[in-house]
């Protein structure tokens, strides 16, 4: 689970009137703390007019965008942060977990390695570069399922990586009282990709080795589907399948790419997943668990799986 950071205030150098924009940060701070992000943007900003590089304040102003939602505007607050004031650790640690909500760990480790080059002792820091080293490899030994099903290793790996506490949660909802050293306090936020699937218990008339497979396409799937990555997403469904409600594949495609690019965040988890056969191939039913920026819900999901070239591939979706 990657944590957010606050600031505190002794780890910043005010250029003039340091009373003051303590004051002001902590009463932003304060409103973040009730839930009240929008006064506490329009506190920080009226400050910020007549204070521009009071960096405290830029930074509380960073946090209540990430509680607006307003992710891209949080990234551009704290990648300043970063090139004004190169010495604190806290803004490049905020700036890794946006990174990772959207899926780029590739940036979100290079912003937590900076953190940790300026500050080595930084625990928060290493810890989230704990978790975006294993949202990784679980990415990376999920590909390679797909590729080599049969792999017992691989699925060993799977499983461990699975068993990591990188549940996703809600961004950012409190933050927690100053602690007695710059290294700021934490508060909970969200890791992008969503630890594998459970392995069900096999069925009675399929083998393990083809229950393994199959949760490794339905981990695929959902983190596919969380991490925006379409290529990976539309390469899980066989070529003839057929959406439902009368859509064409084009059609569909489309309309998938768009519900899936809007979002600013989205996490996908499957829950309770249970596998049967069909006179074709395999059904696995579950609970689907979305969230996005804008929209949660929970829905019965049932995907119908046949083989095509040595992989389990979608050839039905639907929710009942």
């Amino acid at each position: 689970m990657l944590k957010f950071c606050r600031i505190a205030a002794a780890a910043i150098v005010f250029a003039s009137a340091p009373v003051l924009a303590a004051s002001v940060a902590e009463e932003a701070q304060a409103l973040l703390n009730q839930g009240n992000a929008a006064d506490a943007l329009r506190k920080v900003e009226t400050h910020l007019q007549a204070n521009p590089q009071d960096a405290q304040a830029r930074f509380v102003r960073g946090l209540a965008l990430v509680r607006l939602n307003r992710t891209e505007q949080a990234i551009r607050v704290f990648a300043d942060l970063t090139r004004d004031y190169p010495q604190l650790p806290e803004p490049y640690n905020n700036l890794a977990v946006l990174y990772a909500q959207q899926g780029d760990y590739e940036r979100a480790r290079d912003a937590l390695e900076a953190a940790l080059a300026t500050h080595p002792s930084y625990a928060t820091a290493h810890e989230n570069l704990g978790d975006i080293y294993a949202a990784l490899a679980g990415a990376s030994y999920n590909r390679a399922l797909m590729l080599d099903p049969g792999n017992g290793a691989l699925r060993r790996k799977l499983s461990l990586v699975g068993q990591l506490d990188n549940a996703p949660s809600d961004p950012a909802t409190t933050v927690a009282a100053p602690a007695p050293r710059a290294a700021a306090p934490v508060a909970s936020a969200p890791a992008l990709a969503p630890a594998p699937a459970t392995i069900p218990p096999p069925a009675a008339d399929i083998d393990a080795a083809t229950t393994q497979a199959v949760t490794a396409t339905l981990a695929a799937w959902s983190q596919a589907w969380s991490g925006k990555n379409l290529e990976a997403y539309f390469a899980l469904y066989a070529p003839d399948f057929l959406p439902e409600g009368s859509l064409s594949r084009g059609a569909w495609e489309a309309q998938r790419r768009d519900r899936i690019s809007r979002p600013k965040r989205i996490s996908v988890k499957t829950v309770n997943p249970q596998i049967a056969r069909t006179s074709d191939g395999l059904r696995v039913s579950f609970r689907q668990d979305y969230e996005s920026d804008a929209f949660s819900d929970q829905v019965a999901k049932t995907l119908e799986l046949k083989q095509v070239g040595g992989s389990w591939k979608i050839s039905r979706e639907y929710t009942r």
